[in-house]
């Protein structure tokens, strides 16, 4: 049996293959190996049991997981069975307002629609199919619920990142199934279309991909699917989409890897597809600023799960400015005008130019107990790799942050009053999850690190219907043989994604591209060779 290193990479010589150049036909090709296109893979296998279509996976990365195994923060899941035993009060009605509100009354209605109501099923989809825990359940920002779930540390403290733990358990399953393959290191760079006479619009027929070698390779197919990510990673870049449609961005630093460059989005647009939305580019309101490399321009993501567990947001005075609990784009916000980087910076005096000299950083602060609540394996990596820092007693964390004692008892009693009254507070504040101050605040531990705003997700992309099917621009009609999901697809989200929505879509959307992908290539089985 391989490990899931070996899966997620290219070792496996039977099931995955590296490379395929005498292979000119499949069933279904699913491009790109995140979420979206592993349940994609997985689902179309399912529909497709007892023939002999196979399922191609093309991925320009030496391994699979994309984005979606860096996810930290959890999978959302309305009126979850998980819930419903931990005694937790949530509706769909309830996490489709959210979504909406979220998303600035710019989401596409029918598509929230089919987010939401199978949010629950697509959670106990990962459970029972795939014998994942995620009975850890967060109420994140945005939401009026907790219904974030993910994975508890393990027995003996270390932590299971709730994506790397998805994708590793659908690539192991892909592993076994003789009617996949995997071409890896391996980049599509234009989709085959065969006009048929009863077609209105072209279908797409296939793929041409480019191996690490340059060579080029034709491989036709029934289906196509597109599950390459977003673009929260082409910043850089001259002619990116972030420079072309955000460009007040372009600055910024990026939780993405650089392998997130709307490949997919390009793909579709050269064959017609419509794009929305492209200009709602989400910047996190957390990336961690690393001691050791300060000024890198990819940053770690301080999960949203960290102040959903309690974490608060400081000034470079010790003081609160904002609902921690708030939205994506309305924390961000708030950083970007409460905290001046000059304050924040004392505590890094190399803190790098990005953050130091037009944006903003914040202090990220834990009690002991949003430390508990958040656990401690995942804690000690952050510490680990340098983000977090860990000090005794209420005085030690005041000299770590460079602010004044009194300031900062001040700042964290007001919140804890708060908690115990009842009411909101001063930024609207009315979910404490926990208490700021410790018990013993001259020993108990607190923990802290430097965050900063950072790209994090694209909200725009293909458009797409609730079956997944990518549709034309000029006439909005699907265009045949298509499908789409994840972040390369648009108009879901509106102007901002709510946390934990997108482990989510990939998992509704996979699975219905999946599913759509495997009818199209049974309807059409007697045109392809297999």
């Amino acid at each position: 049996m391989q490990s899931i290193k070996q899966i997620l990479s290219t070792g496996n010589k039977n099931a995955i293959q590296t490379a395929m150049e005498d292979t000119a036909h499949a069933g279904i090709v699913v491009v790109g190996g995140g979420l979206a296109g592993l349940a994609a893979a997985i689902e179309a296998l399912q529909q497709t049991q007892g023939t002999k279509a196979d399922v191609v996976m093309v991925e320009k990365e030496p391994r699979t997981g994309g984005n979606s195994a860096k996810a930290s923060s959890g999978i959302n899941g309305a009126w979850t069975e998980t819930q419903k035993t931990q005694g937790i009060e949530d509706s769909v009605d309830a996490f489709e307002h959210d979504t909406f509100k979220s998303g600035r009354g710019l989401s596409n209605g029918t598509l929230v629609k089919r987010l939401t109501q199978e949010s629950a099923q697509s959670v106990a989809w990962l459970q029972s199919h795939f014998s994942l825990d995620l009975d850890v359940i967060s109420q994140l920002g945005g939401h009026s619920a907790p219904r974030t779930h993910r994975r508890p540390d393990t027995a003996d403290g270390h932590p299971q990142p709730v994506g790397w733990g998805i994708v590793s358990a659908l690539a192991a399953r892909l592993s076994e199934q003789p009617r996949f393959r995997l071409i890896s290191e391996a980049q599509v760079v234009e989709l085959v279309q065969e006009p048929r006479s009863a077609d209105i619009i072209a279908r797409v027929a296939g793929v041409v991909y480019k191996t690490a070698d340059g060579k080029k390779h034709k491989l036709h197919a029934s289906a196509v699917v597109l599950a390459t990510g977003g673009f929260a990673g082409d910043g850089g870049a001259a002619d990116g989409f972030i420079r072309k449609h955000a460009p007040q961005l372009a600055w910024l630093p990026a939780t993405n890897g650089g392998f997130a460059t709307g490949d997919g989005i390009k793909l579709g647009m050269a064959v017609g597809a419509g794009i929305v939305g492209m200009e709602h580019v989400q910047v996190h309101p957390t990336g961690f600023v690393s001691q050791a490399d300060p000024s890198a321009r990819t940053k770690f993501l301080a999960a949203e799960a960290l102040r959903g567990g309690g974490a608060l947001l400081l000034n470079g005075r010790g003081e609160r400015f904002v609902n921690e609990l708030d939205t994506r784009d309305n924390v961000t916000a708030a950083i970007n005008a409460a905290c001046s980087s000059n304050e924040t910076r004392s505590a890094y005096p190399d803190t790098d130019d990005m953050v130091g000299a037009a944006g903003a950083a914040a202090f990220l602060v834990l009690s002991q107990a949003a430390a508990d609540a958040f656990g401690h394996g995942a804690l000690g990596f952050y510490e680990k790799m340098h983000l977090i820092h860990r000090v005794g007693g209420l005085s030690q964390l005041a000299a770590a942050l460079r602010v004044p004692l009194a300031t900062l008892r001040k700042t964290l009693s007001a919140h804890d009053d708060a908690r115990s009254s009842g009411s909101a507070d001063a930024f609207g504040k009315q979910v404490f999850p926990q208490p700021a101050l410790n018990a013993d605040d001259q020993n108990g531990l607190y923990f802290w690190a430097v965050v900063t705003p950072s790209i994090h997700y694209t909200m725009g992309g293909l458009r797409f219907d609730e079956n997944a099917r990518v549709l034309h621009a000029d006439s909005s009609l699907p265009i045949p043989g298509l499908f789409a999901a994840g972040e390369v697809t648009g108009g879901l989200h509106g102007a901002n994604r709510l946390a934990g929505n997108s482990l989510l879509e990939c998992v509704v959307f996979g699975r219905e591209a999946g599913k759509q992908a495997a009818l199209t290539a049974l309807q059409t089985i007697g045109d392809v060779k297999l």
